[in-house]
Parts: structure tokens; C-alpha cells; sequence
């Protein structure tokens, strides 16, 4: 696949359905899992994407081996991508600095500053998934979607 047919894809313009079928596919295999709730002649609602997760949280260690686990809860990054905003943006309307944000987004979490930015967030329309493992020190299920 293509740059440009991966970057039409993101940007909404007309793909291919194999395109969009390709796309999935890798997202999937890398252990994504598409949200969103759909009825027919209805839009899709709270869509969003997170990592895959184990159905139920006691299961074993060996289970949870085979999802992607997270050192930190909140996806910054992809809060903001949902939104399709830049960090500068962000930083602006939060009252926080360019660098604060890029620290948050890379896990580098400051009380705060992370309750201040992920309030800013939930205001903004955006719900983040996910729990914490008291036996791996791990985050499961971690990503975004539009709220209700």
C-alpha cells in the first residue's frame, strides 16, 4: 500500500474498499480493536480504537501475554488525533506549554497537569478506555472514542 492511499484513508477521502479492508486488517493484526455502535439507516457512534484486551480482567498472566499492554493509562496522543488538533492547539486551550503536552503524550505524567488535560479532553467529547493490572503493573484495553 501506498503512503498517499494510507494517508487518503485517514483523511476521509475516497479509498478503495480493498484499501480500507488492507487497513483494517493491519490494525487488527497489531492488536487494535475498532469501537463504534451502529444500527442499520443509523450513524456510527462512539467510534474510536484501542488496543485488544482480555475478556475479563482474572485471567491469568499467560493470558494477558498475548494483548498489548501500556506503562500508562491515559492516551494522550491519541485524544488529540481523534480531535485533529496539534499539540500547540491543545497547549493554548489547556493553558499548559508545547512541552508539557509532548511529556504527557509520551507517559511522562505530572499530577496536574494530567488531571487539568485529561478533564480538558473529556469535556471536549472524548472517553478513554482502558484498566489497570495490579499483577503486571499494565494497562489493557487502552484507547479513545467520542463519548455519548
Amino acid at each position: 500500500m501506498t503512503p498517499r492511499s494510507v494517508s487518503a484513508a485517514e483523511t476521509d477521502e475516497t479509498v478503495f474498499l480493498e484499501t480500507n479492508l488492507q487497513l483494517v486488517d493491519f490494525y487488527i493484526g497489531q492488536g487494535i480493536e475498532f469501537l463504534g455502535e451502529s444500527a442499520i439507516g443509523k450513524e456510527i457512534v462512539r467510534a474510536g480504537a484501542r488496543f485488544a484486551a482480555p475478556l475479563e480482567r482474572d485471567v491469568g498472566v499467560a493470558v494477558k501475554r498475548n494483548f498489548q499492554a501500556v506503562d500508562f493509562a491515559v492516551p494522550f496522543r491519541a485524544a488529540r488525533a481523534l480531535l485533529e488538533k496539534e499539540q500547540a492547539e491543545v497547549a493554548e486551550a489547556v493553558g499548559l506549554t508545547v512541552a508539557v503536552i509532548q511529556n504527557l503524550e509520551r507517559g511522562k505524567m505530572s499530577r496536574e497537569p494530567q488531571e487539568l488535560l485529561r478533564s480538558w479532553y473529556e469535556t471536549n467529547g472524548v472517553e478513554f478506555t482502558g484498566w489497570g493490572d495490579i499483577a503486571t503493573g499494565r494497562f489493557y484495553g487502552v484507547g479513545v472514542r467520542w463519548a455519548t
